[in-house]
């Protein structure tokens, strides 16, 4: 059976609508013709060039990343130049990309609903609703059973990798639990408002950690790599149960530009 871009994107929209994403991001199909056949996709989390030798090596022509390519509007395409060269490397081999970012975010069933799954969180709701019927919106809360933000630590290492920060007594007891993937320091004053004992996201900066402090409120970043990763093997699932004679391969896991010691 042939499947054609649109029909990718038709069965990703209904998991993340577009128009959940924020009004500055942009997602959706960035590379490519709707109207193109395609025989496989890749997804990945970001869009590099060693995950574009990957998609060549691999046949892949449909790319779907979380990351968007084209983030702000080009002045100008130079292949020398590293996005450039990349868009000109997509191009020239005929593969398109499709982004899903906050819209992926915000969706009921998206990213970070993966992650209340992830640590088993009880009642999970939504953090930061984007409207009155709290079904969309940013980040999760809920509840674990009773642990020290020591113990909790340790799960999460167990969980998304040993190399994070944290914020915090560790002898805090956390039982109720926000989370957010990605960049969510901003939302440090909701989860202290909703009664979170620790908040889990990544990026933190410096000032966020001193508000989170004052707040009486953990946090726990494992970064931002380590809290989205989980939405390569989750949508590639979710492609292959849609259009399941429609090859689904994940990207390498090379797209953590950090090194730890």
């Amino acid at each position: 059976m042939s499947y054609k871009v649109a029909q990718v994107l038709a069965v990703m929209e209904e998991l993340a609508p577009k128009h959940l994403a924020e009004s500055w991001d942009n997602v959706g199909l960035q590379i490519g013709d709707s109207n193109t056949s395609i025989s496989k996709i890749l997804v990945t989390l970001t869009i590099t060039e060693e995950l574009v030798q990957q998609a060549i090596a691999d046949g892949a022509d449909l790319i779907v990343a979380h990351h968007p390519l084209i983030f702000r509007p080009l002045k100008h395409l130079r292949s020398d130049i590293p996005l450039g060269q990349l868009l000109h490397t997509l191009i020239k081999n005929g593969m398109a990309v499709y982004v899903s970012h906050t819209n992926l975010d915000h969706a009921t069933m998206g990213l970070n609903h993966w992650l209340a799954e992830e640590f088993a969180l009880r009642d999970s709701k939504v953090l930061s609703p984007l409207d009155d019927d709290g079904i969309t919106g940013l980040g999760r809360v809920g509840y674990i059973e009773p642990v020290d933000l020591r113990t909790l630590i340790a799960k999460i290492c167990a969980l998304l990798g040993p190399n994070l920060r944290y914020v915090g007594e560790e002898s805090k007891m956390c039982k109720k639990v926000a989370i957010c993937g990605g960049s969510g320091g901003d939302l440090i004053h909701r989860a202290a408002f909703v009664g979170a004992d620790v908040l889990i996201t990544g990026d933190i900066k410096y000032h966020e950690a001193l508000e989170a402090t004052q707040l009486g409120l953990a946090v726990i970043d494992p970064g931002h790599f380590a809290t989205e990763r989980i939405m390569m093997p989750k949508i590639a699932r979710y492609l292959q149960e849609q259009l399941p004679e429609l090859p689904v391969i994940q990207g390498c896991n090379g797209d953590n530009p950090f090194l730890y010691i």
